[in-house]
């Protein structure tokens, strides 16, 4: 059975919330902060949080969310030390112009692996890794039209941009991990495409991980805004597309449950 199985509850549709002419809404993110996490590790959040915040700055579509993305972060027993670090995913999302976005979502990471991440200095990356599939990484793919799970083919246009500038020239798609088991497959960049296993949002944690611009614009796809002066890597950045930026005259929301968590492994 697939780790992200989603089935619609509920589905809510305002007509006639005008927003053409509102201010657009600063991309923002809350933690609400569970047990098993101490002070230190709830300031790496924090860190990770003000890092996709500017990154990430603006919702593309003239879209409006209050109080924008809820993350309820946690330290819990999952599977011990060495195994699953941890777990993510959006738990409702609201949609807006044919586009799903995450609302409310969960991380949950190992109570047994936190203290030790935390002193190897791995945590960071770990949170910020999850936080993005909270954000929709790997996550709302398929629910956007950008990946059909099975075919190892991302097709997201901003994306695949930046995969041919930075990566490989001639690519028609993005490959995507195929192995792992549920929750790593159909979610994450294949260990073994052209950016690298280090790249943050592979599926296992490797050496000293970096962010490409591919991840970056594959938040395009998703219906942000991106910053990709906010990181440096060496390709030309792909700028939200003109129709992105195009105001809606009308927000229709659809309230979805997400089943199922994104998770990060160690080494294969």
């Amino acid at each position: 059975m697939k780790l992200w199985k989603k089935t619609i509850t509920a589905i809510a549709i305002m007509a006639g919330t005008n927003s053409a002419y509102a201010e657009l809404p600063a991309f923002d993110i809350t933690i609400e902060f569970g047990e098993g996490l101490s002070e230190s590790q709830q300031a790496v959040f924090s860190s990770a949080e003000s890092y996709w915040e500017n990154t990430i700055t603006n919702y593309a579509y003239n879209v409006r969310f209050e109080p924008g993305l809820t993350i309820a972060a946690s330290g819990e027993e999952i599977d011990g030390q060495s195994g699953i670090l941890g777990q993510a995913g959006p738990t409702v999302g609201n949609s807006s112009n044919g586009t799903l976005y995450a609302t409310e979502g969960t991380m949950r990471f190992d109570t047994a692996d936190l203290d030790y991440m935390e002193t190897q200095g791995t945590l960071f990356n770990v949170i910020l890794h999850e936080m993005a599939h909270v954000i929709g990484y790997g996550s709302l793919w398929d629910y956007n039209g950008l990946y059909t799970d099975g075919t190892g083919q991302y097709i997201g246009a901003n994306a695949l941009s930046e995969y041919k500038a930075e990566f490989d020239p001639n690519a028609t798609y993005i490959p995507i991990e195929l192995d792992g088991g549920e929750g790593t497959e159909d979610a994450h960049w294949d260990e073994n495409w052209a950016g690298g296993s280090e790249e943050l949002m592979t599926g296992w944690l490797n050496g000293t991980p970096y962010i490409s611009n591919t991840t970056l614009a594959q938040f395009v796809d998703l219906g942000y805004v991106v910053d990709f002066a906010s990181l440096v890597t060496g390709g030309e950045a792909v700028e939200p597309g003109a129709a992105n930026n195009v105001p809606s005259p009308y927000m229709n929301l659809a309230a979805l449950a997400l089943l199922g968590l994104a998770r990060r492994k160690k080494h294969k």
